[in-house]
């Protein structure tokens, strides 16, 4: 295996590793320690990929925009381009560990709130696209924060919808998105 590869391994298996120690410990146990102990590397094979906390936290939030990213460029090909709908299906996808890297987001927050400028940007950036893609920009707006909705409601176990439920929400939003702009929903 080349040693890039060997290096993307290790970098991946540190984020994971991150992610587990918040979620089963909370933010605050988040140490450059517990993440190589969970990691099984030493806290020196840890430092020569993430020098810093604050790196390593930088990192996971990367990986986070790096995965939104690629689940909506899957989308963005089957849809054909349309962007809202790729949104909006990339928005219902679970992965296998739901939302635990999003709790790389309470891990910047509590430590260094200027580490979330990054995801801030993205989210500025996904609005304008929404935006010009929706039938109107309050139309695209409000499905935006309904799926933002949906994902804390998910990520903190808020009455999440069933799997039922979760298609036909699916389904409405992405009807939605067809209707010409000033017509009632």
């Amino acid at each position: 295996m080349k040693q890039e590869s060997i290096s993307r391994s290790t970098k991946e298996n540190i984020l994971r590793s991150a992610n587990k120690v918040i979620l089963d410990k909370g933010a605050d146990a988040l140490t450059l320690e517990a993440v190589a102990e969970e990691a099984g590397i030493s806290k020196g094979g840890l430092l020569y990929h993430f020098p810093s906390k604050k790196n390593l936290i930088q990192g996971m939030i990367e990986s986070m925009i790096a995965k939104v990213d690629s689940a909506l460029e899957e989308e963005l090909v089957k849809s054909g381009g349309n962007y809202l709908e790729a949104y909006i299906r990339a928005s219902f996808k679970t992965e296998s560990e739901p939302d635990q890297i999003s709790y790389a987001l309470f891990a910047a927050i509590s430590n260094d709130p200027e580490l979330i400028k990054p995801l801030q940007a993205r989210f500025f950036k996904m609005q304008d696209e929404i935006s010009a893609a929706a039938p109107s920009e309050e139309i695209g707006t409000i499905i935006r924060l309904a799926l933002d909705g949906l994902w804390i409601s998910d990520l903190f176990g808020f009455a999440p919808p069933s799997s039922e439920l979760r298609a036909k929400m699916l389904y409405k939003l992405v009807e939605i998105t067809k209707k010409p702009a000033g017509r009632d929903l």
